[in-house]
């Protein structure tokens, strides 16, 4: 696979960011079947860094790129980005994939279908400020399904949930780091803060400069400064006065124990970095609310040098409320607090900071980060087997893609697969006529409607006919219709269907394959809430007399009678949100506003029951929640019970028919009977070992089980 890294640093300067480029190049260079080059978007003039690239990584410099457009500039912009991209793959050949750094980069790539259609965000900071309009990137970024890279789990959540990015193609890949034997330090010599990085005011270097002298006339103190570029130097003039003062009394020997150096190759920082006793790390509150992991830091860790940091949630969350040099720099006299961390270098703090950062190096290490990179990039796993021994076109005919987008996200991270759409305005009219393109070998009828009733009486020799039904269509006229032998493979969702299929259409039982909707399972591994213990969840109430709502609601009752340590989760879009429900000429308005009003009447009811609107960021919400209920008259397969189940929530169904094949034994004539169970398993001593025994229960229905599946078909 050909990947292009591309990023907005500029590749001469070294900074945290520059560093984290050539960082990514290195790890991406160790997946063996990724062929890399770094596309530079400036000239290159200080080589420091590209020294280091592996020589795996081919580097394009900006001039070379710029001529082959023959554009006459001196760096690669947003405004000609995608020119100077179309000439180079035509000189060159195409990329599979781009890795992208820098939001007007992006935004120019994601307005081009050629380029989106191969392109991984990478996005440091995914918080956004949402008294600002939506940026761009982030919209035309969801609407195309691009993955994309975060550095932490909150940059996930809060890609999920405020601005509803499907989960499963957000990648967590933390700072990358690449070990090296730290080098000795002599608990004799004096202890040696050192900072690393640019020169910047608000990385609080107006502390550190305030306490040098102090430093410089204690024997038992030392500092070292590993200077990066200047960053606003016109605008901080007196910021910059006291660093060059600082600079000038190192150069003339004026502060023992004092070193200062610039312009050094990584390597050698690292080596100079890891000479020192604590690492510098702090910054001024602007950041606090910044969720993209200092390189720095991690690299620190990694040298066995613990980071004096800012006392925010960031790095609570990371290092550990308990970590010993966290400085609070509103309340605390921040000199006073370093001078006393470096006094105490050797005591029990400092060997409680060692063993923390130890475990913490390790969760960042190449090796442990390399394959989620690479998984972001490619789409899967590295090590995974093409899903075909040769190459295969898939032609889908559908009116409703919503339960095939994880399934189409695997596949178009397949080189050896390519797919082609049909689409249907609705069950019984397509857009067009139906063709099926020469190049096709196999037609995939999602849902068995119309579209499976043409394709099977259409079929072309010499193709596969594969079709997925759901409940939806079970129930019509559509099956009745079909040209079973002329279909291949059958896709139904549970047991149930399967015999209903054999005896009412007689097909062929060797042709019906149940497979349950995929879920994304590892994707809902994810650590429970404390509140989940007695939080029950309910996924969907629409329409009425299907989901039944009102059972779900009565058994609530009848649980909270028995121990009112329970609420009741709600996570559904409302009825009168959807016309269809709201304004159909049955009693179903009168029906829900009967029961809405029985919830709001009772103040038990009232107060426990909780509301939570519609949206995409399941995984998340389902941390919440313990036990997941169904309590519907009918459903195919209710894929929110398996992916609550996966993520270790207790399932309590209803006996609909086809339940039990899928959910014995937490199947209910009267789901009052389960209520026994619900209160036991919530008061397990060891509940982390019953969920995970639940989840493994489910784990044949992840999407990359389906999709192999699928192709073996």
């Amino acid at each position: 696979m050909k990947v292009a890294v591309l990023a907005e640093q500029n590749f001469n300067l070294i900074d945290g960011s520059t560093i984290w480029l050539l960082n990514v190049c290195k790890l991406l260079a160790r997946e063996e079947d990724f062929e890399v080059e770094l596309l530079l978007t400036h000239p290159l003039e200080n080589p420091v860094l590209a020294q280091e690239l592996p020589d795996r990584v081919r580097i394009r410099d900006a001039r070379i790129l710029l001529e082959t457009a023959g554009i006459a500039d001196t760096q690669l912009r947003p405004e000609t980005l995608t020119d100077v991209l179309s000439a180079w793959e035509d000189q060159i050949g195409a990329y599979d994939r781009f890795f992208v750094r820098g939001t007007d980069y992006l935004t120019r790539m994601l307005h081009s279908e050629t380029l989106s259609a191969r392109l991984v965000i990478y996005a440091p900071s995914a918080i956004p400020d949402l008294a600002e309009p939506e940026p761009d990137w982030i919209r035309l970024g969801r609407a195309n399904r691009v993955p994309v890279v975060v550095q932490s789990e909150t940059g996930k959540h809060a890609l999920e949930s405020l601005l509803d990015y499907p989960a499963h193609i957000v990648h967590v890949v933390p700072p990358i780091v690449f070990a090296s034997d730290p080098p000795r330090r002599d608990p004799t010599q004096p202890a040696t803060l050192c900072y690393s990085g640019k020169i910047d005011l608000h990385y609080g270097l107006d502390w550190l400069i305030g306490i040098c002298d102090q430093i410089a006339a204690d024997p038992d103190l030392g500092i070292r400064v590993i200077a990066g570029k200047d960053t606003w130097r016109t605008r901080y003039p007196d910021f910059f006065k006291q660093m060059d003062r600082f600079r000038a009394k190192v150069a003339a020997g004026e502060m023992p124990g004092a070193t200062l150096v610039s312009n050094v190759s990584h390597a050698e920082a690292k080596r100079q970095m890891g000479l020192a006793d604590f690492a510098y790390c702090l910054r001024h509150d602007r950041y606090d609310d910044v969720i993209e992991i200092s390189t720095k830091i991690v690299e620190f860790c990694t040298l066995g040098v613990p980071p004096i940091l800012n006392d925010n949630a960031l790095n609570r969350d990371l290092f550990g409320a308990d970590y010993p040099y966290l400085v609070d720099i509103v309340t605390d006299d921040v000199g006073a607090r370093i001078l006393g961390f470096m006094r105490g270098r050797g005591g029990a703090e400092y060997a409680a900071a060692q063993a923390r950062i130890a475990e913490i190096a390790q969760r960042f290490s190449a090796e442990k980060l390399a394959d989620r990179l690479g998984r972001a990039v490619r789409g899967y796993p590295s090590g995974k087997p093409s899903l075909v021994s040769e190459p295969r076109h898939v032609h889908i005919a559908t009116h409703e893609r919503k339960f095939l987008r994880q399934f189409v996200d695997r596949i178009n991270g397949d080189a050896g697969v390519s797919l082609s759409w049909e689409t249907w305005s609705s069950t019984v009219k397509p857009d067009g006529r139906p063709m099926v393109p020469a190049k096709a070998d196999t037609v995939f009828c999602e849902w068995c409607c119309q579209n499976a009733v043409w394709h099977s009486n259409n079929k072309r020799p010499g193709t596969k006919l594969i079709v997925r039904l759901h409940r939806f269509e079970a129930f019509r006229d559509f099956p009745a219709l079909v040209n079973w032998n002329n279909v291949d493979a059958l896709i139904v969702v549970s047991d149930w269907f399967r015999d209903r299929m054999i005896e009412r259409h007689r097909v062929d039982p060797d042709r019906i394959h149940v497979l349950p909707q995929y879920i994304d399972w590892h994707g809902l591994q994810r650590p429970k809430l404390p509140e989940a213990r007695f939080t029950l969840g309910l996924v969907g109430i629409n329409p009425f007399e299907h989901k039944r709502f009102d059972r779900a609601i009565a058994f609530f009752r009848a649980l909270r009678a028995r121990d009112d340590r329970f609420t009741l989760a709600v996570r559904s879009a409302m009825p009168w949100e959807i016309a269809w429900v709201w304004d159909r000429q049955d009693d179903t308005r009168a029906q829900f506003e009967k029961l809405f009003s029985e919830i709001y009447d009772d103040p038990d009811l009232a107060a426990n029951v909780r509301f939570d609107p519609a949206g995409p960021d399941m995984e998340e919400w389902y941390r919440g929640v313990g036990t997941i209920l169904s309590s519907s008259d009918s459903e195919g397969c209710h894929t929110s019970v398996i992916e609550g189940m996966a993520s270790g929530c207790l399932p309590v169904v209803y006996d609909w028919p086809g339940a039990r094949s899928l959910f014995s034994p937490h199947v209910y004539a009267d789901m009052e009977d389960a209520i026994p169970d619900v209160i036991d398993f919530a008061d397990q001593s060891d509940l982390d070992m019953a969920r995970n025994r639940l989840a493994q229960n489910v784990a044949l229905h992840d999407v990359e089980i389906f999709t192999q599946t699928f192709f073996t078909l």
